[in-house]
């Protein structure tokens, strides 16, 4: 103010134009479309509550010599790094004691568990172990550490649904299950194929309306049923029309690719800005952001050649940059308060190493993944 006193006219206008210029420059990169206007009164802000997605695939039968499709050789060997400090395998208890604290202890408040309905699948059996740190999970005496919710991932018919609904609804009977407002959250990841399969748009909404009834009588009351959409959905709300409450991502690597082979973390992050910004803004539905931590499908591929597999991966991708991204996400749901559902965001994922994308603490990089990314949520919640 003093400085502005003692020059003219035309040079305020100048330093103006300054201060106007470095202000735009330094705006947050995901800027929000509504922002709260202030007041100049000191606000109460939500926390923003911080999941992660979670992968059972590292329970399944071992071969002679431990590998299994997901414990695979190259995977072992070339991309050792990626073990977490428990080892590979996940199928005991104390194993999944340590998880949750150590994603209670950094600041996660749910997983989103993948969950395999098997009554469709011609191996049913094996697909169980899929299931198997869920079940872990629900016996672990430290459970009610994180709430959890369950991510439909195979496919359903007409015939099977009754089934499937009077399955996820024990689920949602759990005191930790995730709920917002009272009402429980369940998300269908093949969201396409969940309609096909249950028979196109109508017939899908009919067996959502029938879902949410069998809910109620059962004594849950109502559901909130999501759908794993992406950016490339012109027309968001055609999911509402089949009956769904809300949408979200599982990851958004895609979106960041430039080209085959090897691709800047950067990339990424950018994706997933660009994803949150035209999927909330193509629909009137609530939404949930995710966020990634990476992508390398390289160790799968190579093990398992006739399988379609993503010809691009990330590189530099380092704690620091994770939180940095982490923040930035954050920050996002808290601008477009109106737009996500329950402050809620996900990350991808808590430990889709296979995938290349973890926070689980590693025998290379120990807990630094989630020590950077504690220092992030105490610094936005706190």
């Amino acid at each position: 103010m003093c400085l502005m006193m003692k020059i003219g006219f035309k040079d305020k206008i100048f330093y103006l134009g300054i201060i106007a210029t470095f202000i735009l420059f330094v705006s947050f990169s995901c800027k929000s479309d509504d922002d709260p206007p202030s007041n100049g009164k000191e606000t109460k802000t939500e926390k923003i509550k911080v999941g992660a997605w979670y992968f059972g695939g590292w329970s399944m039968p071992a071969d002679s010599k431990g590998y299994t499709f997901h414990i695979s050789p190259t995977l072992v060997t070339q991309y050792s790094y990626r073990e977490p400090i428990w080892g590979w395998r996940e199928d005991r208890l104390d194993i999944m004691v340590d998880q949750i604290n150590y994603a209670a202890d950094n600041g996660l408040s749910f997983w989103g568990f993948c969950w395999y309905e098997n009554s469709l699948s011609s191996d049913s059996t094996t697909m169980n172990y899929l299931n198997t740190a869920l079940k872990l999970f629900l016996q672990a005496p430290n459970r009610n550490r994180l709430n959890f919710c369950l991510l439909s991932c195979q496919p359903v018919s007409q015939k099977m649904w009754p089934n499937f609904c009077l399955k996820t609804i024990a689920y949602f009977k759990k005191s930790n299950y995730l709920k917002v407002g009272g009402k429980p959250v369940m998300i269908f990841f093949n969201t396409d194929e969940v309609i096909k399969g249950l028979g196109g748009t109508s017939k899908a909404k009919e067996a959502f309306d029938a879902y949410r009834a069998l809910a109620k009588a059962r004594g849950i009351g109502d559901i909130l049923i999501g759908a794993r959409t992406s950016a490339n959905v012109s027309y968001q709300d055609i999911y509402k029309d089949d009956g769904f409450d809300f949408l979200t991502t599982y990851q958004n690597s895609d979106d960041g690719r430039n080209n085959a082979g090897a691709n800047d973390y950067s990339n990424e992050t950018k994706a997933d800005c660009k994803v949150w910004n035209t999927i909330s803004s193509n629909t009137s539905m609530k939404y949930i952001p995710t966020m990634g931590t990476g992508y390398d499908m390289r160790p799968w591929a190579a093990d398992h050649p006739t399988l379609p597999a993503s010809d691009y991966w990330y590189t530099s991708v380092t704690p620091e940059k994770i939180a940095t991204h982490l923040k930035e996400t954050m920050l996002w749901a808290r601008n477009n308060k109106s737009k996500v559902l329950d402050n809620m965001v996900l990350i991808y994922a808590w430990n889709e190493n296979g995938e290349g994308g973890w926070l689980t603490p590693t025998k290379s990089e120990n807990t630094a993944r989630l020590d950077a990314v504690k220092k992030v949520i105490n610094e936005i919640n706190n």
